[in-house]
C-alpha cells in the first residue's frame, strides 16, 4: 500500500529550471519487528534513567550536555556554540573543487536499502542515533525545501557502499510536470545520474538523483569518512594461482545456479517464523471479548424478526367487529332485565 502523503515537499532545481517535486519512501519499515524491553514479572513496558557513570547519582535532563572522547575516561564537552560555528563553515556549493572523474565504472548501479539492524544491534546503536538527533536539533542547516543538482556523473560511478536510503520524486503539480520531464530525458539521453544535496531530518546529505522509468529516483549518500577503505581488509588476502580443473568446476556450479532477480528471493526466513511463534503465543493466550457490534446480517435478522412479531401480534391487536342485531333484540331484552 502507498503511503497516504509524501515524506517530503520542495523543489527540484537545475540551473534556471526548477520543477515542484514530492518525495516518497522507496521502502517501508511497517513489517519490520521491534521488541521494547519489559519487566518479566508484570509485563510492564521499562522506562530509562540518567545515571552518572562514576558518581552513581541520578542525573536531571537539564544537566545531560555532549562530549567527545579523546582518550579513556576523558571526554571533551562540547557547546551547541560549537556545533553551530562548524555548521556555518560549511563552504557554498561548487566552491570545491574535483579531481578528474575516474573511468572506473562500478557494476552495481541500482541502490537498494535492504539491511535492516538487527534488534541487537539496534539496542547497542540507540545511543548513538538519540546523539545524531541532538546534534541535528541544535546545529539546524538552512533547508531551502531546494534540491538543487551540482554535478553530473556517468551513471553506475557512485560504489553502491555509499548507497543509504531510497525515494522517488514525483512531480508535484501539474505546472511543473514538463520541467520534470526535460530534466529527466535530458539525463536519461546523457546516461548521467545527478549529485546534489537535500536536507532531511534537521540534517544536511548528500543525495543522488537518476532517471527511473517515468519518474526520478533519489537515495540519500553516505559521507565519505563513513565508508571504510577495502586496503585494511583485503591487503593481506595473498594471490594464489588456481587449477584450471577446479576454476572449470566453479564456473559450471555457476552457471547451473544463475537466475534472473525476483524480490521473492530477499524473502526474510527469520522474520517470517518469528511471526509465525508470534501467533501461536498469541493465540494461547486468554483473549477478551470484544465489544459487540451488529453487522449488517444481525440488522437484517432483527427487523425479519421484528416483522414476523408485529405480523403475529396484529390479530389479537385488532378490535371486534360490531355486528348489527335485529330490531327486537333490545325490546327483548328490556324485557328480560324487567321480569
Amino acid at each position: 500500500m502507498p503511503a497516504s502523503r509524501p515524506y517530503w515537499n520542495g523543489y527540484l532545481k537545475l540551473s534556471f529550471v526548477s520543477c515542484p517535486i514530492a518525495l516518497w519512501t522507496a521502502t517501508s519499515a511497517r513489517e519490520r519487528l521491534s521488541f521494547r524491553q519489559i519487566n518479566r514479572r508484570t509485563g510492564h513496558r521499562l522506562k530509562h534513567k540518567l545515571v552518572d557513570s562514576v558518581t552513581g547519582e541520578t542525573v536531571d535532563a537539564s544537566s545531560k550536555a555532549r562530549g567527545y572522547e579523546v582518550a579513556e575516561s576523558e571526554l571533551l564537552l562540547v557547546e551547541d556554540r560549537d556545533l553551530e560555528q562548524a555548521r556555518s563553515e560549511r563552504p557554498p556549493p561548487g566552491a570545491v573543487e574535483l579531481a578528474e572523474p575516474s573511468r572506473q565504472v562500478s557494476p552495481a548501479r541500482v541502490p537498494a536499502d535492504l539491511h535492516e539492524p538487527d534488534d541487537e544491534e539496534s539496542g547497542a546503536a540507540e545511543h548513538d542515533e538519540d546523539e545524531e538527533e541532538e546534534i541535528a536539533s541544535v546545529a539546524r542547516p538552512q533547508n531551502t525545501r531546494t534540491i538543487e543538482i551540482e554535478h553530473f556523473l556517468r551513471a553506475g560511478q557512485i560504489d553502491a557502499r555509499y548507497f543509504e536510503k531510497p525515494y522517488y520524486i514525483v512531480p508535484r503539480e501539474e505546472i511543473g510536470q514538463e520541467s520534470f520531464a526535460v530534466i529527466r530525458d535530458a539525463m536519461n539521453r546523457e546516461g548521467v545520474v545527478g549529485l546534489a544535496r537535500i536536507v532531511l531530518s534537521s540534517r544536511e546529505r548528500p543525495f543522488l538523483v537518476e532517471p527511473m522509468g517515468a519518474g526520478l529516483r533519489g537515495v540519500t549518500l553516505r559521507f565519505a569518512h563513513e565508508v571504510r577503505g577495502p586496503e585494511d581488509y583485503f591487503g593481506e588476502i595473498p594471490k594464489m594461482k588456481l587449477p584450471p580443473e577446479m576454476m572449470k568446476l566453479a564456473q559450471h556450479i555457476i552457471r547451473t545456479k544463475s537466475a534472473g532477480f525476483e524480490p521473492a528471493m530477499l524473502e526474510d526466513h527469520y522474520r517470517t517464523a518469528l511471526v509465525r511463534i508470534l501467533r501461536k503465543k498469541q493465540a494461547k493466550r486468554p483473549s477478551q471479548a470484544p465489544s459487540v457490534r451488529p453487522s449488517h446480517e444481525n440488522v437484517v435478522s432483527l427487523m425479519d424478526a421484528l416483522r414476523r412479531s408485529i405480523a403475529a401480534e396484529r390479530p389479537a391487536k385488532r378490535p371486534p367487529r360490531h355486528r348489527a342485531k335485529p330490531a327486537g333484540a333490545k325490546g327483548s331484552a328490556r324485557a328480560r332485565r324487567a321480569g
